[in-house]
């Protein structure tokens, strides 16, 4: 290899870590963290800690308090009827960063608690987080980072 081919290869390798840094990572991480994210809702809880349970699936007594339709009592936390929040997960890759979030107005309540919910503002919904830093994403990140890093020098 010439000096020139080594200097033109060293001028490809970093156009090519470039795009992957600014484009194509923000991209793979964020695809990965919300699968990742959606599978927590399936889990019902946050990278193996459990959410609280919901009053509707807890038993009745009969007389007292609300009662719930039979898909109501079975349906998986955070849910809900329509599943919305779950499926409103999505990644907004920028320049080399990525944005995991939730566009619902009620998301926040959910993933953070709150005191200050629904009329009147006196309805308490315990913290369920489904979104934020964890390990576990810090880890994924990582691993998809290093493997194209690695293709791109060993390429």
């Amino acid at each position: 290899m010439t000096i020139q081919e080594m200097k033109d290869k060293m001028a490809q390798t970093k156009i090519d870590i470039e795009r992957a840094i600014n484009d194509d990572l923000p991209k793979k991480v964020g695809n990965r963290v919300v699968r990742m994210t959606k599978e927590n809702f399936q889990d019902e809880g946050y990278f193996g800690r459990r959410w609280k349970e919901v009053k509707r699936r807890q038993p009745q007594r009969k007389g007292h308090g609300k009662r719930y339709h039979g898909s109501d009592t079975r349906r998986k936390i955070l849910t809900g009827r329509t599943g919305d929040l779950g499926r409103s997960i999505e990644a907004k890759p920028e320049k080399a960063s990525i944005t995991i979030y939730s566009d619902l107005p009620y998301s926040a309540a959910h993933n953070e608690g709150t005191a200050t919910a629904g009329r009147g503002h006196r309805t308490r919904i315990p913290k369920r987080q489904f979104l934020g830093d964890h390990p576990k994403v810090q880890q994924a990140a990582k691993e998809i980072i290093e493997k194209e890093i690695s293709k791109i020098l060993n390429n």
